[in-house]
């Protein structure tokens, strides 16, 4: 379902959101910032359906979503009753966003100080316990030096890890 969908994340870590997904007990919902053609967010959505049936936002711009690759590569995965599209920046779309969230998967602007503003807005809605992860922390220096401030530096998040063969 996901081989042909262009997309730059690893078999690895496409897995890892797929289990993430599947171990989401409902205490909150699964959250994607940054989708674009939906390849992650197919991973989240069908380990979600393994799993406990957790809806998926997906949060993007999706400027072509009414007959967009996205719509249409969700729909072939058969997850497009567990995922809501949310159409918008990140940034803005959180000050509005009230459910609580289990997994937040960042992926969106790579930017230091949008990366930034992602983790303040977002992170603080994960429910205790919950789970937040972060694409190209290694590759791209603006996920990258939030990560290593936000996450490393504190004392409030555990069992921090690298997925093997990320990017």
């Amino acid at each position: 379902l996901i081989k042909d969908v262009p997309g730059w994340l690893s078999d690895e870590e496409l897995e890892a959101l797929y289990e993430l997904a599947r171990e989401c007990t409902g205490r909150g919902v699964i959250v994607e910032i940054g989708s674009w053609k939906g390849k992650s967010t197919i991973c989240l959505g069908l380990g979600s359906r393994a799993g406990g049936g957790v809806r998926v936002f997906a949060v993007d711009p999706h400027a072509d979503y009414r007959h967009g690759e996205f719509k249409e590569n969700i729909e072939r995965a058969e997850i497009a009753d567990l995922v809501t599209p949310v159409r918008g920046l990140s940034q803005e779309v959180a000050d509005s966003f009230d459910e609580p969230i289990e997994l937040l998967f960042v992926d969106g602007s790579h930017e230091e100080e949008l990366v930034r503003e992602d983790f303040e807005k977002w992170v603080p809605k994960v429910v205790e316990g919950g789970t937040v992860a972060f694409h190209d922390t290694t590759w791209h220096a603006g996920p990258r030096k939030v990560v290593a401030e936000k996450i490393f530096g504190s004392r409030h998040f555990r069992d921090v890890r690298f997925v093997i063969g990320s990017t």
